[in-house]
């Protein structure tokens, strides 16, 4: 079985759309699944926010729900068959952003370079995607507006699938399936908005138009 590695995604900072507040966010870091997870979280009461914050840390590697209905659309368009483990780094995030609702007004997730935004009015942020074969090397970024952004690659394969969707669960669940399908097989689906590299070429959905910028070489 050939591995599957969810890449390191590098994050800039973008102008916010109508996004958080100019104050300073309450953050916290902690070790989580085998890699790190962040979070900035912005809200009135900060005090409120960082228990919030502690919450999610204690709480992260918990239960969560079920995501049948996900893995039943996925292996029908797709054929691939995916196991709890494989959307463990969405689910969490997933968790994280429900014990924050009501508390903060917006928040900025991150789990192992899956980024996960909170927040009733979007952002602007330019999410870097690294070169399959070397994850140190950009080779393309997406700007995430909404939801969550996750890329599973296979260095071997010379693959990487960048997801985009309104959750966490959907964009791992997305990506670990896409990445079975390799670039061609994707580009056969509609629906999901994806950025998809093979070969050193990285093409994306119509419905990302605007939104991808391919680093030049």
């Amino acid at each position: 079985m050939v591995p599957v590695m969810k890449t390191v995604l590098l994050l800039t900072l973008a102008a916010a759309c109508g996004g958080e507040p100019p104050d300073a966010p309450v953050s916290r870091v902690w070790p989580s699944l085998g890699t790190m997870m962040s979070a900035a979280a912005w809200g009135p009461d900060t005090a409120q926010v960082g228990r919030a914050l502690d919450a999610v840390r204690d709480s992260v590697d918990g239960t969560g729900q079920s995501f049948d209905s996900l893995r039943t659309e996925i292996r029908r368009r797709t054929g691939v068959a995916l196991a709890a483990r494989d959307i463990r780094e969405g689910e969490a995030l997933d968790r994280a952003a429900r014990r924050l609702a009501g508390v903060a007004d917006s928040a900025l997730l991150d789990l192992g370079g899956q980024y996960l935004w909170v927040g009733a009015q979007g952002t602007r942020r330019t999410v870097g995607i690294a070169d399959p074969t070397n994850s140190l090397k950009p080779i393309a970024s997406v700007e995430l507006h909404a939801g969550s952004v996750s890329t599973a690659s296979d260095a071997a394969r010379g693959i990487s699938v960048t997801v985009l969707a309104p959750s966490g669960v959907a964009a791992d669940a997305w990506a670990t399936a896409l990445l079975k399908l390799g670039c061609a097989g994707t580009w056969a689906l509609t629906g999901v908005s994806v950025v998809c590299a093979d070969s050193g070429r990285v093409g994306w959905s119509r419905d990302l138009d605007g939104r991808v910028l391919v680093a030049t070489p």
